[in-house]
């Protein structure tokens, strides 16, 4: 086979991995956010339950999400994507289906958490894959690219529930109509997906495996892929300072994003009056235009940064800071001018969580642990995602159903993380830092 033949090869593979995992974590968001839109029917239903009451399900989503972010993670370092996420998606799958039946609040946590665990062997091994597949240069723009998976599958998730939700079906079709359009799914993404070039018969192609950060193989007697080699980098993982700002960081930045994610239909038509279908359409104003920010950070990180992730971070995080007090000034019922903020909110959010889950994981980590690296900062991003189920739905309770303190308290986080990310300003890949 000619080297132009190679090349050919590995382009066609790099387009079909790209889509197989673009597809993947976009259904993730079916069966994930469906909740969010959900929301205020079940309370409709269950008018006895608080609004801390009904946010500790996604908090406990976001705990059991935490864990499995670490644990799936370095397993995916060692079984990949294509055993681990097909499994995850037949997870998700099964415990939507069975929450459409639910009545009970316990059921309903014990099911959303068996969810979040499920869901957490997806990010981790998506970054993993897809740096396999690419080299360094272009990681800021190919992150950006395969992020507008997530905020695509959030704004069809929202839409479908809407509409279910408004409809005869009900709440509970929010739930069983996403299971199962996860089954096929699951089906062409096992049959299709391979987690390296090497399993599909290519030469590597990533730039930033040097002899560095080779992982020494005599103990294991087996190239360096055993349980040895995973517990090694692990602990390389785990002593990394700068991935640790950065997932501090992160902590801070996911609180924020996955308050708008939990809360945003229900402040549309709790606070705006709104339906919940014309609540769910308004709120994907957040993704849809988040995507175009996941975009630029992306393509600004790459050529106007030196392939520096955080000064994007730290400047758009700024940006936010300042935008979710303005959120207090609009006044009741102008539901177009608060959607207008939330799609600005969108582009400010999503820019830096592509950049701080994905390429600049990937940057300041050993290039062998893609998967366990993003695991720990996802970790540490779902544990801030805590608050902002049962954390927000407190701060609603105290100020007597109001928002004001919600956005304030917003502000305030999304400069906690900016400040954090201009402490490793410097950070760059590790190819890059070689020339």
């Amino acid at each position: 086979m000619t080297t132009q033949q190679v090349q050919d090869r590995i382009a066609a593979w790099q387009m079909r991995v790209f889509w197989l995992l673009w597809t993947a974590y976009a259904s993730y968001y079916l069966c994930r956010v469906n909740f969010a839109v959900a929301q205020p029917a079940i309370l409709k239903e269950f008018p006895s339950w608080t609004a801390a009451q009904i946010g500790t399900i996604p908090s406990v989503y976001a705990l059991f999400y935490a864990a499995g972010q670490m644990i799936n993670g370095t397993l995916g370092q060692r079984f990949g994507a294509r055993r681990m996420m097909t499994a995850a998606l037949l997870v998700a799958s099964l415990t939507n289906l069975a929450f459409s039946f639910a009545s009970s609040f316990g059921v309903m946590l014990v099911l959303w958490a068996i969810n979040g665990y499920a869901q957490s062997a997806g990010w981790s091994l998506l970054v993993q894959t897809i740096s396999n597949w690419n080299t360094s240069r272009r990681r800021g723009t190919v992150m950006g690219l395969i992020s507008t998976c997530y905020q695509v599958g959030n704004v069809v998730s929202w839409l479908l529930a809407g509409m279910l939700c408004d409809s005869s079906l009900g709440w509970r079709a929010a739930f069983w109509v996403p299971s199962l359009i996860l089954l096929p799914v699951a089906a062409v993404f096992y049959l299709f997906l391979r987690n390296s070039p090497e399993e599909a018969g290519l030469p590597s192609i990533r730039d930033d495996v040097g002899a560095a950060f080779q992982t020494p193989a005599k103990t294991t007697g087996r190239s360096g892929d055993g349980w040895h080699a995973t517990w090694h980098i692990l602990l390389i993982t785990l002593s990394n300072p700068i991935l640790w700002v950065l997932g501090v960081g992160y902590f801070c930045m996911n609180s924020v994003r996955y308050t708008f994610m939990n809360w945003t239909v229900q402040y549309m038509a709790e606070f705006h009056g709104r339906s919940i279908k014309g609540s769910a359409f308004m709120a994907i104003a957040i993704p849809l235009i988040g995507s175009l920010g996941a975009l630029f950070a992306g393509w600004a990180s790459d050529t106007l940064f030196g392939k520096r992730r955080a000064p994007v971070c730290a400047i758009m995080l700024t940006a936010l800071a300042l935008l979710c007090p303005t959120f207090t000034l609009i006044p009741q019922g102008q539901w177009v001018t608060a959607t207008a903020v939330l799609g600005l909110a969108g582009f400010l959010i999503y820019g830096p969580d592509m950049l701080m889950s994905g390429a600049a994981t990937i940057d300041v980590s050993h290039p062998k642990a893609a998967s366990i690296a993003t695991g720990l900062t996802m970790c540490l991003g779902a544990t801030g995602a805590i608050f902002s189920g049962r954390g927000i739905g407190w701060l609603k309770d105290i100020s007597h159903g109001q928002w004001s303190l919600v956005f304030w308290v917003l502000g305030g986080i999304s400069l906690v993380s900016a400040m954090l990310m201009v402490s490793i300003w410097n950070a760059r890949p590790k190819a890059s830092e070689a020339k």
